[in-house]
């Protein structure tokens, strides 16, 4: 019954994006505060990956607007006249704020449905039972969502509490001090040299784009998000590929050897007069999480082959120190989660200890 009346009213309230069949940008549909569908421009070009972000977090912004309303006249800190303004000045890039801004589209959905109009109405004991209604919650393909992500969804909302407590909206946070236990994650997987080979030979039925990020990640152990490199940020004299803006920002931009065989590629892209070696369609991930459901390949995602880069340095000899370099890996520990040890790995020692007769 809950999700059956949950799904009736957001049918109602759900903002979305899409282009014109002329128009280089990206327009959005929503529902104002009078009630009126309203279309327009968001003023972001959809080739851009850039703004395609913002015009999402846009979207995103505009459904959570949408979904307080459906709950009525809200009054005491009306959640919808300060949260999405809080979450914009606390995220530093846009890829951060649409993920808060999702989640707090998801808690607008269970603040409707359980009738928390204010601040003062949340308890420690009513935010437990948000992990149960996000965790049990279909969505329309019938999936439904793992515990991590709703832990995620919770977190963002003691931001939000804490941010309530300070604009005087609620007396205290009851959130500060939640500790839940997240589900560990799964590994993923080193790729075989037979799935390398099936994938390179699946990829040629699809778009350029996935195959050239498929070649550099292989060849760099880049993230998806890397493989789009400015063509001016690879120097073909020096032979090296710097990556300007890597997970962390741009004070993280660390450059790498140019590996030989990705050195044909590169140059073609150059050749091409492209701007970036590849150019993103709307949700690359996503994308890509299609294409190994394609080929049945679902234990695998395109974040593997930076899991098989670092295994194949390690096999390699590569020192420690300069592989964590030319993966920029921050620390020790984060570079060791992707150690994939195998007894083939030490079968060299099998007799490294002996004993007298």
């Amino acid at each position: 019954m809950l999700c059956s009346k949950l799904t009736a009213q957001t049918a109602l309230a759900m903002a979305s994006i899409y282009k014109k069949q002329n128009s280089p940008f990206w327009f959005v549909q929503f529902i104002d505060a009078d009630g009126t569908r309203r279309n327009k421009s968001t003023g972001f070009r959809a080739d851009n990956p850039g703004e395609t972000v913002k015009a999402r977090a846009l979207r995103a912004q505009l459904e959570a607007k949408e979904l307080n309303r459906t709950a009525g006249e809200i009054t005491g800190g009306n959640w919808d006249s300060w949260v999405p303004q809080y979450l914009e000045r606390h995220c530093e890039s846009p890829l951060t704020l649409e993920r808060y801004l999702d989640a707090w589209k998801w808690l607008a959905f269970w603040l409707q449905e359980k009738h928390y109009h204010s601040p003062r109405a949340i308890t420690y004991r009513n935010t437990l039972e948000y992990l149960d209604w996000r965790t049990s919650y279909k969505k329309k393909t019938g999936k439904t969502v793992g515990r991590n992500t709703a832990i995620f969804e919770i977190k963002t909302f003691a931001l939000i509490m804490g941010e309530a407590v300070r604009l005087g909206h609620a007396d205290a946070n009851p959130l500060m001090s939640m500790k839940l236990k997240r589900d560990k994650a799964a590994k993923k997987p080193e790729l075989t040299d037979a799935e390398i080979s099936e994938i390179r030979a699946a990829l040629k039925d699809e778009p350029e784009w996935m195959q050239t990020a498929f070649a550099i990640s292989l060849h760099t152990g880049c993230r998806l998000r890397e493989t789009r490199i400015p063509v001016n940020c690879i120097d073909f004299v020096e032979n090296k590929i710097t990556f300007p803006s890597p997970k962390g920002g741009e004070d993280r931009a660390f450059s790498v050897p140019m590996p030989t065989a990705l050195r044909p590629l590169l140059e073609r892209v150059r050749k091409s007069k492209q701007k970036f070696t590849v150019e993103f369609p709307f949700q690359p991930s996503r994308r890509w999480q299609q294409f190994f459901i394609k080929i049945k390949k679902t234990h695998l995602t395109f974040h593997c082959l930076r899991v098989t880069y670092v295994n194949r340095l390690r096999r390699a000899g590569v020192p420690r120190e300069a592989a964590m370099r030319l993966v920029n890996h921050a620390s020790e520990l984060i570079h060791q989660i992707y150690q994939r040890e195998k007894v083939e790995d030490v079968a060299q020692w099998r007799d490294a200890v002996q004993f007298a007769a």
